[in-house]
């Protein structure tokens, strides 16, 4: 099966490849990054290539042996965020677009980010993250929206992502990309072994779409706010 490619104006998302582990690497030893991140700290590069076969690869080998995800739902929903070459971007049409035939990764610079859709799991949770070098540019919003709306016309029936309470710029994003807030739980993260509170949005596509509410019955505390 051909490697999906999804450009936007600004960016290529493509799919990650072993060369990018020390993009990783780097990526994952930000402290600011990872103060909302369950990943690492990595020690060195193998630990990024690790990584990267756990969170990457063998869902790209999956989905192109056929696999689907829950509720038949493909698996490679998951892209390194790169900057369209300043050359070459000129030449490239504006507005989102996909390709299966990996071309226009060929206008892509190295990663800034990653964004996936994890549909393997039953909540198709929405996930992304930036270097800091790049924030407060409208980068994860513009790349969390084109696969969104992958994931639209893949037929998802809904696509959810949480946050912490105390992150709320990744809320922001949320919103911009149609989601609506559901509730909040609170969780042992066990990464760094504190007690987290989530806020859950979703974003229905099926008609028949509800409320993803597994982390609702998981976990003891929850509640509405009101927002």
């Amino acid at each position: 099966m051909p490697a999906l490619t999804l450009t936007t104006d600004r960016l290529v998302l493509r799919r990650f490849t072993p060369a990018d582990a020390g993009f990783i690497y780097e990526l994952f030893s930000h402290e600011d990054e990872m103060r909302f991140v369950p990943a690492g700290p990595m020690a060195c590069e193998a630990d990024a290539l690790a990584y990267l076969e756990k969170e990457y690869l063998r869902w790209y080998r999956a989905a192109d042996a056929g696999e689907r995800g829950k509720y038949d739902t493909p698996l490679d929903l998951r892209f390194a965020i790169c900057l369209k070459d300043d050359a070459a971007a000129g030449d490239a049409a504006s507005g989102t677009s996909a390709t299966a035939d990996g071309a226009v990764s060929e206008l892509a610079g190295a990663p800034i980010g990653y964004v996936n859709i994890d549909s393997q799991n039953d909540a198709l949770d929405l996930g992304y993250g930036l270097s800091p070098a790049h924030w407060r540019r409208g980068y994860v919003a513009e790349a969390a929206g084109a696969v969104v709306e992958a994931a639209r016309a893949a037929g998802f029936p809904f696509v959810t992502a949480t946050h912490d309470v105390l992150n709320p710029h990744s809320g922001y994003v949320m919103q911009r990309l149609g989601m609506t807030y559901r509730y909040t739980y609170r969780e042992r993260w066990a990464p760094r072994d504190i007690d987290v509170d989530y806020r859950l949005y979703q974003i229905d596509f099926a008609p028949d779409a509800k409320t993803y509410h597994a982390y609702w019955e998981r976990y003891p505390l929850h509640w509405v706010e009101t927002l």
